[in-house]
């Protein structure tokens, strides 16, 4: 089926993205210390977003061997709408320890637009698991997978350029 493949080919672009976290971070020269908090949390974010897509993209072929096909995509949908705020929570509590707040001014704008759009795919994810509107699709729950990974590809561009500011 074509939802292997696509799934397969996120999973490959989540693993290199790993990679070129950690080549990022090795090749990084050493700056002021909120230089280095801040790095040190996007290559976190990058890596953690990277790997929760590695989990996404896999948990329909384990679910499938559970459960029959037609609720695959509805209960994957249920899984990334809980975990997905979990995850959320967990990167401003993180950012609120190291910066002493939850918002950055640096970060303001794209932070804003992670939010909303994060909210968005939540409804949607939320849709599509409990079956309003429309019958449980994957479309939905790609959804789910890409939001995390155009995250930890936004944070590899944004520790790029920062190395080059630094």
């Amino acid at each position: 089926m074509i939802y292997h493949e696509a799934l397969l080919s996120i999973a490959e672009i989540a693993i290199a993205t790993i990679g070129f976290a950690g080549i990022v971070s090795a090749l990084r020269p050493h700056t002021s210390p909120a230089a280095d908090a801040m790095h040190s949390l996007r290559i976190r974010i990058m890596v953690e977003a990277s790997a929760s897509v590695m989990v996404f993209a896999f948990l329909p072929f384990v679910l499938s061997g559970m459960i029959e096909s037609e609720r695959v995509w509805a209960i994957g949908s249920g899984v990334i709408a809980v975990t997905s705020p979990l995850h959320i929570g967990s990167v401003w509590a993180r950012q609120r320890r190291l910066f002493g707040t939850v918002l950055l001014r640096d970060t303001l704008l794209f932070d804003t637009f992670v939010m909303a759009l994060a909210m968005l795919v939540e409804v949607v994810l939320i849709a599509n698991c409990l079956g309003w509107l429309f019958e449980p699709r994957f479309a939905a729950y790609l959804l789910g997978v890409l939001l995390p990974l155009g995250v930890a590809v936004a944070m590899f561009i944004r520790a790029i350029f920062a190395a080059e500011a630094d």
